[in-house]
């Protein structure tokens, strides 16, 4: 069963700044069990409604249904342009598959963990024609993606477009369903009310916004509202396809990446004492209380639904601000670069080569990514996308509170 952060890899105390408040961490695990189940009661309890009832609705997922961007796209971008994508190459996939498997890390992403977590095999992409598996759910995410309604230059399939792709694929099943009856490779319609529908998407957003739009840390503030808007707007479509459980993903902490502390402008000022840069760190915790306050306006509006805010940054903040805790050597150093401070350049992205600076380089993976956070310079490598896993499905992340661990042990599985 996954632990909880604050067990063996966190310290007693720990200030997030980022995040403005106290993480208390007492070995008192059976006060943490009672409060957990006090609190679980007191905020999803209807005096008709049966605990038993909700917590064995909220426990059993038949099916996971994933819409992203490149942090859970296992293939998506791939069967849609093929020989374009840089996950197609070596060293992609090197530690855990041994071999490129269309995913943006050395290993497994954070959807593949969280399937595992919850006893379901890894999702197909939902555009991949052979040997694709539709029974326990599929992912509609796509590298590059936005949640607003913009064609990026990397993926035409925003948010907006995989919600539709879900529509056609739920219509298309029940006419095959209708039409032959069950079927070996697709879900039961029922997959599509009681399964778990995961939103993962925001941070090629941010990306738009900064690279094509040219904006800057103050500028894109007024940006914001509108990915929060399609994410809002996702949701209810969802809901009124008859979707009811929601986990819905914040965007992390973009001033830690190598990615941005290569390529966007920021003094030595600006970092904090992580080597992270706080004014594109404050922006993405402002976007983040934007989307936790339209989540839980949604939630009040829908309340027979269950629709979670899933608070990955301060996980992911943790790690870095704990880093040798958690066995990690480097955080805000890409594992696959060219070397440099942040072991990273635009110019030259992992596995590839190019002319930069007057000199032809590759980029190339480090010894060891056990021992790194960040993959590519963007991406997290599969060991930290393993201990994210665990600790969102600790539930102590969750908004409103769900202490899924406490309640399910049955239905989480050891990763």
């Amino acid at each position: 069963m996954a632990k909880p952060l604050c067990f063996k890899e966190r310290p007693p105390l720990v200030y997030d700044a980022a995040a403005g408040y106290l993480i208390l961490c007492r070995n008192l695990n059976m006060l943490a069990k009672t409060l957990s189940l006090v609190v679980f009661i007191l905020t999803y309890l209807q005096p008709s409604t049966a605990l038993e009832e909700l917590t064995a609705r909220s426990c059993e997922f038949p099916a996971i249904f994933n819409f992203g961007d490149s942090t859970s796209d296992t293939g998506g971008i791939h069967v849609s342009f093929p020989f374009m994508t840089l996950a197609e190459e070596f060293p992609y996939g090197e530690t855990f598959f041994h071999r490129p498997v269309n995913r943006y890390s050395d290993g497994r992403l954070l959807i593949d963990f969280i399937a595992q977590g919850l006893g379901k095999p890894f999702l197909s992409p939902y555009l991949q024609s052979v040997d694709s598996n539709f029974t326990h759910g599929a992912n509609f995410a796509s590298s590059g993606a936005t949640a607003r309604n913009i064609r990026s230059v990397i993926s035409p399939f925003n948010l907006h477009v995989q919600i539709n792709q879900y529509k056609v694929f739920k219509d298309q099943v029940a006419l095959a369903l209708e039409q032959k009856g069950p079927q070996d490779y697709l879900p039961e319609m029922v997959a599509f009310v009681k399964g778990l529908h995961i939103i993962q998407i925001g941070g090629s957003d941010f990306s738009h916004a900064y690279m094509n739009l040219k904006m800057n840390t103050k500028q894109i503030h007024n940006f914001l509202p509108g990915i929060v808007n399609s994410i809002g707007t996702a949701v209810k479509d969802l809901y009124e396809t008859g979707a009811r459980t929601f986990w819905v993903m914040d965007v992390g902490p973009q001033g830690c990446l190598p990615f941005v502390l290569s390529k966007y402008p920021h003094t030595m000022a600006d970092l904090d004492d992580t080597g992270c840069a706080l004014p594109y760190n404050e922006v993405v915790v402002n976007y983040n209380q934007l989307l936790r306050s339209q989540l839980s306006i949604l939630q009040d509006q829908f309340s027979d639904a269950a629709i979670v805010y899933v608070d990955t940054y301060s996980i992911i903040y943790t790690m870095i601000q704990n880093a040798p805790r958690f066995g990690f050597e480097y955080t805000t150093r890409a594992c696959c670069g060219v070397g440099g401070n942040h072991n990273y350049d635009y110019g030259v992205q992992c596995g590839s080569s190019n002319h930069v600076h007057g000199q032809y380089l590759t980029a190339l993976p480090c010894v060891d990514p056990t021992t790194y956070l960040n993959w590519d310079g963007v991406h997290l490598t599969d060991r930290a996308n393993r201990l994210l896993a665990r600790h969102i499905l600790s539930g102590s992340f969750f908004h409103p509170f769900f202490p899924i661990s406490e309640l399910c042990p049955s239905h989480i599985h050891t990763i």
